[in-house]
Parts: C-alpha cells; sequence; structure tokens
C-alpha cells in the first residue's frame, strides 16, 4: 500500500470587520514552516529546535497569547465547531529535550504549541471537564483584540472525542465561543483571498520574518467591496460539532475541466464536500481523478499526481489549469485554480524537478480510510482564488461570489461569477509580485509533508 502525502495549507489571514464606524481588527491566520529563518521565533516556542541539519517547527492557524504570563498556541479555524481547544502540555511527557532527532520540538510542533494549565497564575478551572477560563490575546490583531474570561478545552489525549482531530481547533460555527466572546451576536464570518497581503495591514517585520498574509476573515458584516455580482447560496446542513466526518458545507459539481479538456466522464455530476479545515488537496472521485492523471500526464508517486517541473507546459494557452462549475439547479458559478497553484514543485534531493499535483482519489482506499471527510472533497484554496466565501449561520446558509482582488483590471457591474487573474508580467495571466508570493506559499506547502 502506498504512502498517501497530503500538502497543509500555508499562510492564511483573519480580519475582523467592524461595520460603520467601528474599527476593522486583523487577526493573521499565520504559518510558521520550513528550515532556518522562516522557523517559529524562539519567544513563542516553549521547547526551541536546533535548526541545524534542517530541521525546524511550524505552526499554523490563529496564534492566540493565553494564561499568565502567556503560553503561545496556534488554532486553526473550524466552520463546523464552535469551542476552540488547545493542546496540554502533558501530551509530550513521554519525550525528552535528549531524544535523538529532538523529538519533545517535534512533538510541540505537531500539536501547534502546548498550554500547561499549572503555569498560568490567571487560570481557572471550569464547572466543564476539560475546560477552563483564562485571559487570552490574539496576537498581532490590529487593534489589539483581548478578554480576561475567554473559556476553552484542553485536550490531553490523542484522540479527544470532543473534536476527533489531533490539531487545536478555533470553532467559528454554530454559537461560536470566540463570536460570542468578542462580537455577541454575530454569526457572519467572511472570507476573502488578498493574494498575499492583507489589504488592513501586515504584522510588524520581525526576525524571523513572518509569513505572508493570504487570507482574511470578516465578521460583523461582509466587506462589499471585495465582491460584486449575484451570490451563489447553498444551505449549511445539520452541523457536526464533534467531528469532521460530516461536513455540513456541500455543493453539486457539474463540470470539470482541466487546460481544454473536460474530465467530468461519464459518471455525471456529484456532490463534494467544501473543506474549510486548511487542507490544500481537492479529492475527486476515480472517473475524474483518471482523467486528470490522462489530461495532465501525470505519473503516480504517492498516491498524487507528479511531474518533471521543467516538462510541465510554460506556454499559458497550454496550461493545466483547473476550472469546476457548480449548480444550485437553475445557475452556475465557476472557479479556477491556476497551475501555479494546482501543481507545487517539491523539494527532494534526487528529484530536482519533481512537482506534485493537489490531487488525490476519493475511492483510494487509503485515502478512505484517512481522510476525515469522506468521498470528493473541493479545498478552500480551490475556492478562494476566485471567490468571496459568506458563511450566515443565522440564515442557515452559506454563498460565493466573485471576487474583487487587487490584481483584477476592472469588474464590470454585471459579471456573471467568473474571474481571471490580471494579466500581468508573469506566466499564467499573475501579477509578478502576486505570482512570487503564491510561489513562495506553494514551495512552502509543498515542504510539509503529512503522512495520513
Amino acid at each position: 500500500m502506498p504512502t498517501l502525502s497530503t500538502l497543509r495549507t500555508l499562510t492564511l489571514a483573519l480580519v475582523v470587520t467592524i461595520k460603520s464606524a467601528q474599527a476593522t481588527v486583523v487577526v493573521p491566520y499565520v504559518s510558521y514552516i520550513g528550515p532556518g529563518p522562516i522557523g517559529v521565533p524562539d519567544e513563542f516556542v516553549r521547547y526551541p529546535m536546533n535548526e541545524t541539519e534542517g530541521m525546524y517547527q511550524g505552526r499554523f492557524g490563529v496564534h492566540l497569547a493565553i494564561g499568565t504570563p502567556p503560553q503561545h498556541v496556534w488554532v486553526p479555524p473550524h466552520f463546523f465547531s464552535s469551542e476552540t481547544y488547545v493542546k496540554g502540555v502533558s501530551l509530550c511527557d513521554n519525550y525528552t529535550t535528549a531524544d535523538p532527532g529532538g523529538s519533545i520540538e517535534y512533538c510541540e510542533s505537531d500539536y501547534n504549541g502546548l498550554f500547561a494549565a499549572n503555569e498560568s497564575s490567571t487560570f481557572e478551572m471550569s464547572s466543564e471537564r476539560s475546560f477552563g477560563v483564562d485571559t487570552v490575546t490574539v496576537s498581532d490583531a490590529v487593534p489589539g483584540l483581548e478578554n480576561n474570561e475567554f473559556r476553552f478545552g484542553i485536550q490531553t489525549t490523542e484522540q479527544p472525542g470532543a473534536v476527533g482531530d489531533d490539531l487545536s481547533t478555533f470553532g467559528l460555527g454554530p454559537n461560536s465561543t470566540f463570536l460570542q466572546t468578542f462580537f455577541p451576536g454575530k454569526e457572519q464570518v467572511g472570507i476573502y483571498y488578498t493574494g498575499g497581503s492583507s489589504t488592513h495591514g501586515k504584522p510588524p517585520y520581525s526576525a524571523p520574518p513572518r509569513p505572508l498574509v493570504v487570507y482574511e476573515l470578516e465578521f460583523d458584516g461582509y466587506n462589499q467591496s471585495h465582491f460584486t455580482g449575484e451570490k451563489f447560496t447553498q444551505p449549511i446542513g445539520p452541523p457536526a460539532p464533534l467531528s469532521n466526518s460530516s461536513n455540513p458545507f456541500t455543493l453539486n459539481v457539474t463540470n470539470i475541466s482541466v487546460g481544454r479538456n473536460g474530465i467530468l466522464g461519464g459518471g455525471g455530476p456529484f456532490v463534494a464536500t467544501v473543506d474549510f479545515s486548511g487542507r490544500t488537496s481537492n479529492i475527486f472521485p476515480s472517473s475524474v481523478y483518471d482523467l486528470f492523471v490522462q489530461a495532465t500526464g501525470a505519473r503516480i508517486v504517492d498516491g498524487m499526481p507528479s511531474y518533471n517541473s521543467s516538462a510541465l507546459p510554460s506556454n499559458p494557452d497550454d496550461f493545466y489549469d483547473l476550472a469546476i462549475t457548480f449548480s444550485d439547479g437553475t445557475r452556475d458559478f465557476t472557479v479556477s485554480l491556476p497551475q501555479e497553484i494546482l501543481i507545487s514543485q517539491l523539494s527532494r534531493p534526487n528529484y530536482p524537478d519533481f512537482a506534485m499535483a493537489n490531487i488525490l482519489n476519493a475511492d483510494d482506499p487509503v485515502v478512505m480510510r484517512s481522510w476525515p471527510v469522506r468521498g470528493p472533497v473541493i479545498a478552500l484554496n480551490q475556492l478562494m482564488f476566485t471567490s468571496y466565501i459568506g458563511i450566515d449561520h443565522a440564515a442557515g446558509e452559506w454563498w460565493l461570489a466573485k471576487a474583487v482582488h487587487p490584481w483584477d483590471e476592472s469588474i464590470a457591474p454585471t459579471n456573471n461569477n467568473t474571474s481571471k487573474p490580471k494579466e500581468g508580467a508573469a506566466a499564467g495571466g499573475i501579477g509578478g509580485n502576486l505570482n512570487r508570493a503564491i510561489v513562495t506559499a506553494s514551495a512552502l506547502a509543498a515542504a510539509v509533508i503529512l503522512l495520513c
């Protein structure tokens, strides 16, 4: 059985948008990853890692400083779960700093940072098992965002029944603790792709440097300037806060093309789950997956389509851009993913030109066993390159609209929900600065291979 490799999304950002005269609160969804200068700053790390010989530590998610003195954790957003959970330091008790390879450092890195309740002078245990209350600051928020009585859960087991995921979680689902704490009465969340820099400012420079800001989340109303045209609205299914095996966000896929070739196949339309968890891989039915492999001339390595990067199309007209069309029964909505995002170059000593597409086969037994969301999946980055996403828990619906990005040359008033990046200096129709940001983020993402 081949080992399945999947890619973890890099560089996201969260933005809280306050209407009218209120201020906009920027909350980066960051990723520290890679050897050398892009590692996690030591002041944020409980167990710093020796970065010689290419070792490094990674984090991704919303950076929270919890307790007194502050302890640093990163929590990836979950839109179907309402609670925030962090990992307890006891999870790494069986490791020591003397272990070969720095096991305790890798342990902390795997858990996105650790929290020790007994080391915080302001922590108070809740009447609920595994929950507590403490002071919290959302690091790098602009302006500051903090609360002295933030309620969160502490996970001290490998497979906590409350979440079913080894990572910490930042609940933004119905009745979100975070929303009730900082934005009571607000149940709307907007997601916007900025193309490598936040429209509301970046965190200050630091050494090691902070990563790119690529996404923003907007609370307390949607930013009308970030999207245009008619909304493509879908119902939110029954929330599943205890597991992400039943994600309530779905789309009916009616057409897929790669380059100039249609690849939906004889199976016809299918329903796909939308994965907002931060993964980068789209999961297609086997018939579509096989046609994708044929259309791009890929070979399969570790369960994923792979390529000699120097042999990939260099003419924009021949690029392996991926387009997916959804339908609500009356109208269509199409999103596109450029070749630069779809196929990422990986650094392998024996294969310097090795590249891999973020596409998996939904019917592969390894995928079926290991992927938390069963069946076909459309990843967040696929939607966000051309779309603005709105989630409205109060209305029980979510929607897509054509995003207004910094690289758009012009926006027609009656745009019909398709988006093409601005023609620029870089091949593939992406402006030079955006292209460099995307290539950098893709290269870093490709450096982190997770075994499912």
